[in-house]
């Protein structure tokens, strides 16, 4: 099983190289639908932005326990109306 947030599809091949039987990213393309198939390698794309909540709040534990911080993760939406 490999796992890489976000839109990481470029990836997939990678994974294959390294034995993976299952892939989950956020994202698809249609080159990576046909190497699925053809390889018998499971591609899951679980969605852009629900696969980054998780590998973010991963990160953000294990920074917390290697340099002692703390950390909080929100799903508030921030909105950058100001750049405008």
């Amino acid at each position: 099983m490999a796992w890489c947030s976000g839109g990481a599809q470029g990836y997939f091949e990678a994974a294959i190289a390294q034995g993976a039987d299952a892939y989950i990213t956020g994202e698809i393309s249609e080159q990576n639908f046909h190497l699925a198939n053809e390889t018998g390698v499971a591609f899951i794309a679980a969605g852009h932005h629900a696969t980054e909540r998780f590998g973010i709040q991963a990160l953000g534990g294990h920074l917390a326990v290697k340099f002692g911080l703390e950390h909080r993760f929100s799903t508030r939406t921030i909105r950058f109306d100001f750049l405008h």
